[in-house]
């Protein structure tokens, strides 16, 4: 079972929502003195919902809510800030620190300005918390998906706060916090959608590569926690990945030839499996989940919101995954059969395997 609060670094702690596809990460630091004097600081406490959770968590952990002193807000979505005014009237000496931006959006909350403090007026944007000796600096993720949104550094634990950049889907599977390899899924599904263009998430990556230290942890505001050699690993990737207006400007004739493609296997589909057809049909359609990856007029596709390649990806993982496994082989062969049909290059995972069987073994 999933603990409720793990601790990801020295003092430094996760608070982790329960749902199953796209979860809300509340992070809590705990910077002690070495005289024993101790500043709690909460990143993005998330929404109303979370507050008996949290309110418990940090009972425990701090003695309760009227003991945090900081409230660091990476931007302005409901889902990172709207537990403020609730967490400020319990704890009466606590302030907000966010952007400059992200205030002119959260103070409609109704917080006083007397317990706001903007990044911007930190010299270097680096503040030192007199009471214990630490320091934390503050990093522009400008655009990365709003103007004003900023990441957390803590010098102490070497953890990156994240924000929304390098948050994602739960594509992994199984309990823990820490990303693996299946966490990057999540990850490019996220920033193609919401990210507004490589340009913007490339520059809040060179910014994170000036720190110094580097961040041996980045702990973002949705998904898994990234350490150890994936750090530098999705920053990589996540450097070269069209996203936003960059993937919106791949050829339109590209889209409407694999729609068509599409529609012609939903169509194969529904003569040859027409139950299979009806279930897959209802499962594009569904709304509730993190995105709508399809677009669907009536039963057949009408647009498609990610780069071509992954959403074959995506409309492949979603048939097999209402399907027997005895049938995949034959479902792989009408959709490859569509996609040739009108000239859409196939990706690795649908082409043919190399089989056991060899000439041999047939003809003895």
């Amino acid at each position: 079972m999933q603990k409720q609060i793990v601790e990801i670094a020295k003092d430094f702690f996760l608070l982790r929502s329960k749902e199953e596809d796209f979860h809300r990460n509340i992070y809590i630091k705990r910077f002690t003195g070495t005289h024993g004097d101790s500043i709690t600081m909460v990143m993005d406490p998330g929404t109303q919902m979370d507050y008996p959770v949290l309110s418990t968590v940090l009972k425990d952990l701090i003695g309760g809510i009227k003991n945090i002193h900081l409230i660091f807000l990476s931007h302005q979505d409901p889902d990172v800030s709207s537990n403020v005014s609730a967490i400020l009237a319990s704890a009466p000496r606590a302030i907000v620190i966010s952007s400059i931006d992200t205030w002119r959006l959260v103070k409609m909350y109704g917080i006083p300005e007397k317990r706001f403090k903007s990044i911007e007026s930190f010299k270097y944007d680096t503040l030192r918390i007199k009471k214990t000796g630490h320091y934390i600096q503050f990093i522009p993720a400008y655009y990365c998906h709003f103007r004003g949104a900023s990441m957390f550094y803590d010098h102490e634990s070497k953890v990156l706060f994240s924000g929304d950049f390098l948050g994602g889907l739960n594509t992994r599977k199984g309990d823990g916090v820490f990303a693996t390899e299946d966490s990057w899924e999540g990850i490019s599904l996220f920033h193609q959608i919401y990210m507004p263009s490589k340009k913007a998430v490339q520059a809040t990556i060179d910014r994170i590569g000036l720190l110094n230290p580097l961040p041996e942890i980045i702990a973002p505001q949705h998904g898994d926690v990234i350490r150890g050699e994936l750090v530098a690993e999705f920053l990589g990737r996540l450097a070269t990945l069209d996203v936003g207006i960059d993937a919106e400007e791949r050829t339109e004739a590209e889209i409407e030839t694999l729609i068509v493609a599409f529609n012609d296997f939903l169509s194969m589909l529904k003569m040859t499996y027409p139950d299979f057809h009806s279930i897959l049909v209802n499962d594009l359609k569904t709304h509730g989940e993190f995105t709508t990856l399809f677009i669907l007029t009536g039963d057949s596709i009408s647009g498609l919101k990610l780069l071509p390649k992954d959403v074959i990806y995506h409309l492949w993982k979603k048939l097999t995954a209402i399907t027997p496994e005895e049938t995949h082989n034959e479902l792989k062969g009408l959709f490859v059969s569509s996609l040739q049909k009108f000239g859409v290059e196939i990706p690795d995972f649908l082409m043919p395997s190399e089989g056991s069987i060899g000439f041999a073994d047939i003809w003895g």
